[in-house]
């Protein structure tokens, strides 16, 4: 076996639906000799929007402290998917980060990292 068939080359995590602004559970993306990502999708299904949402894929280096590595605001119902590339992180998670013109919105994440 060469040194990279040892890692794990893609795994998804599929998040509770939040319905209220907040961040879903933090997903390890890196594990020594093990996983190592870089690129992440964020899916993104929004149902009952008053008038926008804004959401966001969060990366972790130190497994504590998140910051935005993409950030959309969604302005309509609809399964929505954000990509990004570059990112080599520890963690990742979604947040949903607030919501405009009432308080109905259901946003649901599926995260996919390689």
């Amino acid at each position: 076996m060469s040194y990279f068939e040892g890692y794990q080359q893609t795994v998804f995590f599929n998040p509770n639906t939040l319905f209220v602004p907040g961040v879903t559970e933090a997903y390890d993306v890196y594990t020594t000799n093990y996983l190592s990502t870089r690129n992440y999708t964020l899916l993104v299904t929004v149902q009952d929007i008053d008038t926008s949402v804004v959401v966001r894929l969060e990366g972790s280096v130190d497994d504590a402290t998140f910051g935005a590595m993409i950030s959309n605001t969604i302005t309509e119902n609809g399964t929505y998917a954000y990509n990004v590339v570059g990112f080599p992180v520890r963690k990742v998670r979604a947040n949903f980060l607030k919501e405009t013109g009432g308080t109905n919105a259901s946003v649901t994440f599926k995260i996919a990292a390689n």
